[in-house]
């Protein structure tokens, strides 16, 4: 008897985008802006056993639900606080969304969309690198995408129909806990769009209850666990209830932006795949435009573009600017690009626009990351302000010291990859030119994420930090921060640090009382452009115990004077 041999399985190819973003979160500590405070807000629910309530490093932190704060916390809670525990979160919920995004495209297109699309998707420069932050965002978008999947999904009876409905809402309230309103927006827009257009999946409907039940399990989580912290701490009635998302959207005073702002800057975070969305974009108007005229058309283009463009014009006229707040339709623009993509692949012809701007991209890269080193030094050279943070930069971090040659292996994959891809659109090789570069964006992040990113690690990061306030023999009950957050230095037990009010041209702040209160035993975090706007008497009682860089400021660890 002869034994067959077992078909050999092939790995999706968006597998291996799942790669370069698993490095990133590996090999970083918590960067700023966001990550540190997300961080530290997880850990002090934790270790204080506060859940209902969040604190920002004691202070009252009315900004968000908790949801990623808990599953982040607990994961890390499990590992010892590991910052790429905390944030498989992040991770898990694009993968998932990924997976959404190629059944969407079987369902409404082909088996070679159902293969493209995620590689888009996972390629978007915001995608890979939010996927590998601790954010809120990655989990608003699985619950925003979860909803509309499964709404998009025909059923064959009302049974399944009710079902689907019902997972639906579960997916709607997971994207509610994680960012709030802002969930609404994202899933509300789209679904009321094709109800208007008649866009909805074909068979049979579910009942009214069931929708209904569906709109209860959005919004319930969120609504009771706002009433229950509200009535432990009054102080978030107003900003939970109000300020946080009617508030913010009506005044627009954080993130303030003009009304083109998403579309200029789309363009660079859906490289290297622009041209194929953008044209996906134009194609799904058209398709919809010609479905309004009751003309032949592509129905999944229609129900892509009907998912983005009421999203993408309502932050367009807020005033409230930010590129996150479109990340929930990035699926949306990645089916429209994998459309266009796949009517060129199987044509066999890839447009000369098309092809040259990711060839053009992987060109400017190969020569940034190969020229960047040598040219930081040269203007060292002739600028000794520049000279000098430069040498911080070698000072704080060991691996800056080999920097060059890690940046310029980064920089061989980018121009191998150029020469793939203009080999294979010099032979007419359609399919062969969108995998080499597919495959060359996924190397080239990779080698970035495991090579160059740990360079910046010690600079980004606020563990040297942490470790010069542990090395200090004082115990303060609080060590106030001036002009830097406090969240980092904590997060990595650099001591009790709080946020100090603001020293500086105003005067000293709270800093003087703080001295006082805690008297030999105090130390504080200042940054040095704020000491040097304190008062000569204040800087005459204080002494500089050490410096550190982080990011581009230099914050001093201040002490009595002895």
């Amino acid at each position: 008897m002869t034994i067959q041999p077992r078909p050999r399985v092939r790995v999706p190819l968006w597998w291996w985008m799942l790669v370069p973003i698993l490095l990133c979160a590996l090999t970083r500590d918590l960067w700023a802006p966001d990550e540190p405070r997300y961080g530290m807000i997880a850990r002090w629910i934790y270790e204080q056993r506060e859940f209902l309530v969040l604190r920002r490093c004691g202070t009252l932190y009315a900004d968000k639900p908790p949801l990623v704060y808990w599953v982040a916390g607990l994961a890390g809670t499990l590992t010892g606080w590991s910052e790429f525990a905390m944030r498989l979160v992040s991770v898990a919920s694009m993968a998932a969304v990924a997976w959404m995004t190629a059944r969407l495209a079987r369902q409404w297109f082909g088996e070679l969309e159902e293969r493209w699309a995620p590689v888009l998707l996972l390629g978007f420069v915001l995608i890979f690198w939010n996927s590998a932050r601790l954010a809120l965002d990655p989990l608003l978008t699985l619950g925003c995408v979860g909803a509309i999947f499964c709404v998009a999904q025909p059923a064959g009876d009302a049974r399944r129909a009710r079902n689907w409905v019902l997972l639906a809402g579960a997916f709607g309230g997971i994207g509610m806990f994680a960012k709030g309103p802002p969930a609404l927006v994202n899933i509300g827009l789209p679904l009321l769009t094709w109800a208007w257009q008649r866009q909805r999946a074909s068979g049979a409907r579910a009942p009214w209850s069931a929708v209904a039940l569906a709109a209860l399990l959005t919004i319930a989580p969120v609504a009771l666990w706002a009433m229950l912290a509200s009535l432990q701490e009054p102080a978030l009635w107003k900003p939970l209830f109000f300020g946080q998302h009617l508030g913010r959207a009506i005044e627009g005073a954080i993130h303030h932006g003009p009304p083109w702002q998403h579309l200029i800057q789309l363009p660079a975070f859906l490289l290297p795949w622009s041209v194929p969305v953008m044209i996906g974009v134009v194609v799904g108007a058209r398709a919809w435009l010609a479905m309004r005229r009751g003309a032949e058309h592509d129905v999944g283009l229609v129900r892509a573009f009907l998912w983005f463009a009421p999203v993408f014009l309502f932050f367009s006229i807020t005033p409230a600017k930010r590129e996150l707040y479109l990340m929930s339709v990035y699926p949306a623009l990645a089916l429209l690009g994998a459309r266009v993509l796949s009517l060129a692949l199987r044509s066999g012809r890839i447009s000369r626009t098309m092809a040259l701007v990711p060839m053009a991209l992987f060109a400017l890269l190969a020569l940034l990351f190969s020229c960047a080193m040598p040219l930081a030094e040269h203007l060292g050279a002739r600028d000794p302000k520049f000279a000098a943070k430069l040498e911080g930069y070698y000072q704080v971090s060991a691996a800056t010291q080999d920097l060059w040659p890690r940046a310029a292996l980064v920089a061989a994959l980018f121009t191998i990859g150029l020469g793939a891809c203009w080999r294979a659109r010099r032979k007419g090789l359609a399919e062969r030119w969108a995998e080499s570069v597919a495959v060359t964006w996924c190397l080239a992040l990779a080698a970035t994420s495991a090579l160059v990113l740990p360079a910046a690690n010690a600079i980004k990061g606020d563990r040297a930090l942490a470790a010069l306030l542990q090395a200090q023999g004082e115990c303060p009950t609080a060590v106030p921060c001036y002009g830097t957050a406090p969240e980092g230095p904590r997060f990595y037990n650099g001591g009790p640090c709080v946020i100090g009010e603001a020293a500086g041209g105003d005067g000293p702040g709270d800093l003087a009382a703080r001295m006082e209160r805690e008297g030999a035993q105090f130390l504080a975090l200042i940054e040095e452009r704020d000491f040097d706007r304190l008062p000569i008497d204040v800087r005459r009682a204080l002494e500089i115990r050490g410096t550190v860089l982080t990011g581009s400021r230099h914050v001093h660890v201040v002490a009595r004077a002895r």
